[in-house]
C-alpha cells in the first residue's frame, strides 16, 4: 500500500505539472494504476484546484469519502460524483465539477479512518458523528482538525487503531 501510495504522489506531481484540470489529473493517475495491476491494488483520492482570486473550486473525485463545506455556521456535504477509485478500471471517464466557494469557507477532507474509527466494541464513528463535530467547531483549519481529532480519540476509547487516520482543512478567506 505504501508504494502504491509513493507511485500515486509521484504520478500526481508529474501529471499536475501539465494540467490545471483535475479531472485530466485522475483519468493519467487512475490510466497508469491500472496498466499491469495483477494485485488489484487502488487508491482513492481527491483533487480540487481552488483559483484563490475568484473562489472557483473545480475537482474531482475517485471513490474518496466527499469533503464538508463549513459555510455560514452551516456543514455541507460536498456533493461527488460517483467515480471509482483510481487503478480499479482503465477508460474510466472521471468527472470534472465545479463550485463557487464564499469567502471564509473552511474545505475538510479526510480519509475512511475518520468515520469508519471503531470503538471497543466495534462500532464506528459514523458521518453523522463527522458532521456534529464539525458543527460545533471552529471553521478555523487548525481548531476544526483539532476538534475532530478529540472527538474520534475519545469515542475510540483503549481500542486500538484500526485504519489509518488523514484529515485536511483549508479556509478561503
Amino acid at each position: 500500500a505504501s508504494l502504491v501510495m509513493a507511485v500515486t504522489r509521484s504520478l500526481f506531481r508529474n501529471i499536475a505539472a501539465h494540467t490545471a484540470e483535475p479531472n485530466q489529473m485522475v483519468i493519467g493517475i487512475n490510466e497508469s494504476l491500472s496498466d499491469n495491476n495483477e494485485t488489484n491494488m487502488f487508491v482513492t483520492l481527491f483533487v480540487g484546484v481552488l483559483d484563490l482570486t475568484t473562489g472557483c473550486l473545480d475537482y474531482s473525485n475517485a471513490g474518496h469519502d466527499m469533503p464538508l463545506l463549513l459555510v455560514d455556521d452551516e456543514v455541507v456535504v460536498l456533493a461527488c460524483d460517483p467515480n471509482i477509485p483510481a487503478g480499479v478500471m482503465s477508460d474510466w471517464t472521471y468527472t470534472r465539477q465545479q463550485i463557487q466557494l464564499k469567502k471564509g469557507t473552511a474545505i475538510f477532507l479526510y480519509t475512511d479512518g475518520l468515520n469508519e474509527a471503531e470503538d471497543i466494541n466495534h462500532q464506528q464513528f459514523e458521518m453523522e458523528r463527522v458532521i456534529e463535530t464539525a458543527k460545533t467547531s471552529s471553521s478555523r483549519p487548525q481548531e476544526l482538525i483539532s476538534a475532530m481529532n478529540a472527538a474520534v480519540r475519545q469515542f475510540v476509547g483503549d481500542a486500538e487503531q484500526s485504519d489509518d487516520l488523514t484529515m485536511f482543512a483549508i479556509k478561503f478567506m
